[in-house]
């Protein structure tokens, strides 16, 4: 038994992938399934579009909103999108990038579980463990009918930071920190205040942990200061009310399955369904930790009780007689849906292998193992496949979601109303205007447009009288406006919230162009020196 443990640590990188091929092997088919969220094809496209134009870190893209363009990953979670655009420059379609992206998700998640659990148990439970975080049913959701690509990021980074936060590892944690907060806005959110109480309850490890979260909210400062205080820049709106989206405990634990959407009242045909495997093991790891409890490390005692109050907390949050939380925490109803937390049921499950840690019997820990994997696959890898096969290639999601030369039909149909618009805005843009624009009521002005970008642009311009130019791009900070070359005023135009500013009579150049304000500038700089430092110091650490 002693050589099989061994065999699994030496190896343990090729088993996690070999076991997640069940989970994988509908991403392999050519093109794209249908999901929820396939607009993320349309957004990896723009994140190409922006680092073509050497836009780095990328925060405002051209092509979205009818090519008023959008601050998309000023406020969306960008690192799913690096490490797809990654592949895109390899030469894999857009589609394929996005597939590889959640394809490797599934092992590098598997293994950084193994390794947290690894911190307590032996071999085979951590790898039972690892395999049971995977073949959640929640995972499959996520990847084959949702398609959220930052909630499927997320995955890898939850066992990450708490494997950092039980060994001290400050590096690790704020390394992992930056990289969830980069991966998914919701989720940590969600889960950060879980993991503060962790480390309060674990003050072996208090100030490495707490200078480890600090390294990671500067690692990722870049991201989520501006995303905050740009905020009341824009519409609060949301096309998804909380109220409508409450399960039923009785859903958590039925085994349907669908592909269709969350409605209100019990009437779903999306699943919210987080495992027997998972919910089994929980029980008779609490029974068996509570008669035990004594002879438990105190490490292990706050471990398994604060993954008990993370179940409990999470299946509250997920019941409609949580309301008043809902209504009155800040900020938590930017979660949408009180079923997101069936990601910390996911991650919660396997942590309960940990009560086993008592038991000396090396057969018995096998069998518990074999039973864990067994059932967790058995049971749970036919969700991971798509309703129908679609086949849809890049060119689908661009003709739906991106202006490119002209509006299509298909895209005149697709709503964007999960774009919040600006303040000033009182109506969305139903279709293209030229870059320069004036109202329908001067006629004129005469304007020469030259060396536009899918960004900037310069142009000369020419009135006997004074006007108002716009710029159909919206008003956002970062925008620049010259007249033969001295900075001029940016206003808010109506009824789209456009960049407007006004232009004497005469013969004049304008340019327009987008930088990040300095600020923003500085931010950058703190997070890439933050990103630099823990990157060079783990490196060192493993010469």
């Amino acid at each position: 038994m002693e050589k099989i443990r061994k065999i699994i640590d030496k190896y343990i990188l090729i088993i996690v992938f070999v076991f997640c091929i069940p989970a994988i092997r509908y991403l392999f088919i050519d093109g794209y399934f249908g999901v929820s969220d396939d607009l993320h094809i349309g957004w990896l496209h723009q994140m190409d579009r922006v680092v073509e134009m050497q836009q780095f870190p990328p925060r405002y893209v051209p092509d979205l909103s009818f090519g008023f363009g959008y601050p998309l990953f000023n406020f969306v979670y960008p690192l799913p999108f690096y490490i797809a655009e990654v592949f895109h420059l390899i030469g894999f379609s857009l589609v394929d990038s996005v597939k590889i992206l959640m394809g490797l998700t599934l092992p590098v998640s598997m293994f950084f579980m193994y390794r947290l659990l690894r911190t307590y148990l032996n071999e085979e439970l951590s790898l039972a463990g690892g395999i049971l975080y995977v073949y959640a049913p929640y995972r499959a959701l996520e990847i084959f009918v949702r398609g959220s690509v930052g909630e499927i990021v997320a995955f890898v980074f939850f066992p990450l930071i708490l494997y950092a936060i039980l060994n001290g590892k400050y590096l690790i944690l704020g390394l992992s920190t930056t990289l969830l907060i980069l991966s998914h806005n919701i989720l940590s959110f969600m889960f950060f205040p879980f993991v503060l109480l962790l480390v309060l309850l674990n003050r072996k490890q208090f100030l490495n942990n707490v200078k480890g979260i600090l390294l990671g909210l500067l690692g990722s400062i870049y991201f989520w200061l501006p995303a905050i205080y740009e905020s009341n820049l824009f519409k609060y709106d949301t096309v998804f009310n909380f109220y409508d989206h409450y399960p039923t405990l009785k859903q958590l634990i039925t085994p349907f399955w669908g592909y269709g959407a969350s409605v209100p009242g019990p009437y779903d045909t999306m699943s919210f369904y987080s495992g027997l495997t998972g919910v089994f093991v929980m029980l008779i790891a609490l029974v068996y930790f509570f008669i035990n409890i004594k002879k438990y490390q105190l490490t292990e005692k706050i471990f398994l009780l604060w993954s008990f109050f993370l179940v409990a907390l999470s299946v509250f949050m997920m019941n409609h007689r949580s309301v008043i939380l809902w209504e009155n925490l800040p900020l938590i109803a930017y979660f949408q849906f009180p079923w997101r937390f069936l990601a910390m049921l996911t991650l919660a499950y396997p942590l309960f292998l940990v009560s086993f840690k008592l038991v000396k019997n090396t057969k018995i820990t096998t069998v518990v193992s074999l039973i864990v994997i067994f059932f967790a696959i058995v049971t749970n890898f036919n969700y991971f496949k798509y309703s129908e096969y679609l086949g849809r290639q890049d060119d689908y999601y661009l003709n739906r979601y991106i202006v490119q030369e002209t509006a299509s039909d298909e895209y005149k149909k697709t709503s964007e109303e999960y774009l919040r618009l600006p303040k000033d805005n009182t109506k969305r843009p139903d279709k293209i205007y030229p870059r320069f624009y004036v109202d329908e009521n001067i006629y004129d002005v005469s304007i020469l447009e030259m060396d536009s970008t899918p960004m900037n642009s310069n142009a000369e311009v020419q009135s006997p009288r004074d006007f108002i130019l716009n710029y159909s791009k919206y008003n956002y900070p970062g925008w620049q406006v010259k007249i033969d070359g001295s900075r001029v005023n940016i206003l808010s135009g109506k009824p789209f919230g456009q960049i407007s500013f006004n232009v004497p009579s005469g013969v004049h150049k304008i340019e327009v162009k987008y930088r990040d304000t300095n600020l923003k500038k500085l931010l950058n700089i703190i997070s890439l020196l933050t990103i630099v430092y823990l990157g060079v110091k783990l490196i060192r650490k493993n010469d």
